[in-house]
């Protein structure tokens, strides 16, 4: 069982350090109230989680000797993220969302939109779990998600004039990924 919540700690870590990014990011804008930015933040969480345990569950049962090539996702996208380059990005001045409801909104809508490659990583090692192990991994992750939002608190105050390096989305995330596809095929073949 430590074995099991290393691997998934680790792999949380990992996968969130884009959402930490862009968490803190939100946090740093002043038009965001941290409430809005917390309540937003935890609903992508949860709709990313559930889409991953659901996608696990059905993997686990339709296709239990096939789920090790559910690791070709995140290793495509990984090493997609090490090829391509990103566009040069411009930060242009966007009119306000009026109200805490289209605030929280916009939230979710960029949280459920970093939940893509979390969602390939998880499907295939949830897919392994029993549900005991499971159960225990959700409740870790959602308490995870709380720190991922606290850790971002601490970097708008702590970095907000140093800026926070684009080096650790370029290339540690895509790597990480290759890593997590390539580990859960050969585990899956060498199972299999």
């Amino acid at each position: 069982m430590e074995t099991v919540l290393f691997v998934a700690l680790w792999l949380f870590i990992v996968t969130h350090i884009d959402t930490l990014l862009v968490i803190s990011a939100f946090c740093a804008d002043n038009d965001y109230q941290l409430w809005e930015v917390l309540v937003g933040h935890y609903v992508s969480f949860c709709i990313g989680l559930s889409a991953a345990v659901v996608g696990a569950i059905v993997a686990a049962e339709l296709l239990y000797e096939w789920t090790f090539l559910l690791g070709v996702v995140p290793l495509t996208i990984g090493l997609w993220g090490l090829i391509s380059r990103p566009p040069e990005t411009t930060i242009e001045e966007l009119p306000a969302v009026p109200n805490s409801v289209g605030r929280i909104g916009v939230v979710t809508v960029a949280g459920i939109g970093l939940s893509g490659e979390n969602i390939a990583v998880f499907v295939p090692f949830f897919a392994d779990l029993g549900p005991g192990e499971l159960q225990l991994i959700v409740i870790v992750y959602l308490i995870a998600a709380g720190i991922v939002f606290l850790t971002a608190l601490l970097l708008v105050y702590r970095v907000a004039i140093d800026g926070i390096s684009d080096r650790l989305d370029r290339w540690l995330v895509p790597t990480v990924l290759v890593i997590v596809g390539g580990y859960v095929i050969v585990a899956g073949l060498t199972v299999a």
